[in-house]
């Protein structure tokens, strides 16, 4: 089973989905094996991975019982990486998907398509509504794009207090009101470059643009830091000093 990460963010046009689909591309040229999952009702991953043009079929056929999960992820050439949206939503299908997600049957669901995957990455919509909620409940972490504005910074304290009741997510918001500690960031800033809009506009993740290699690097060091935070937690938080050799 594969752990589930949320990107997420109270404040919308912050780079949620520039962050999940250059993320998760970078992770699968470290050998693993990612799952994107658009949970955006307006499709924002799904635009910018051309999904949209692919495929009708998404999440929301899974919830209806109108598909199976082998109908509906589309699978990258290089069979690295899936892609699934929520399909083509109807104006009641929003409220339907609210409700499931309330009752917890969406993130149920997530859980059965984690099989095969080293990484499940979803693309959650901004806001603190029923849909973001269930989204970071079935998530393992959660990594909050923020951008260098003062409302971003402002929209934490609420965004954390959606998960309150999780005794991980009360740990972190702890943290995160003790001035803000630095282990409660990545050290990896991504810096804005026009490239991510032509990439966008392409629909394709930056590295793949002739000349992006350079503007994707700090995506490369984001999925660098996030390996070794987890391999870091694997060790029990043990400094490099500490760690015996095998003789």
């Amino acid at each position: 089973m594969g752990k589930i990460i949320a990107i997420a963010s109270q404040k919308g046009g912050v780079g949620k989905t520039t962050t999940a689909l250059n993320l998760g591309y970078c992770m699968t040229r470290f050998g693993s094996k990612v799952l994107l999952i658009d949970g955006d009702p307006q499709g924002g991953m799904s635009i910018a991975s051309n999904l949209s043009t692919q495929t009708n079929l998404g999440l929301m056929n899974l919830v209806k019982n109108t598909a199976k999960a082998n109908e509906i992820v589309l699978t990258t050439r290089d069979k690295t990486m899936g892609i699934l949206g929520l399909g083509r939503l109807q104006p009641d299908d929003v409220l339907l998907l609210e409700n499931e997600a309330r009752t917890g049957n969406l993130g149920m669901l997530i859980r059965t398509l984690t099989k095969g995957y080293d990484y499940i990455i979803i693309d959650t919509p901004s806001g603190v509504g029923g849909l973001p909620a269930s989204l970071l409940s079935v998530s393992d972490s959660v990594i909050m794009t923020i951008n260098c504005r003062a409302i971003s910074l402002k929209t934490i304290p609420i965004f954390l207090k959606l998960d309150e009741k999780s005794a991980v997510e009360r740990q972190i918001l702890g943290q995160i009101k003790e001035v803000f500690p630095a282990d409660a960031f990545f050290k990896t800033m991504i810096p804005y470059n026009e490239y991510y809009e032509s990439a966008s506009l392409h629909s394709v993740p930056v590295a793949l643009m002739p000349g992006g290699l350079q503007a994707a690097r700090p995506f490369f060091e984001l999925a660098m830091e996030l390996k070794e935070k987890e391999s870091k937690k694997k060790r029990g938080g043990e400094a490099d000093e500490h760690i015996v050799g095998l003789f």
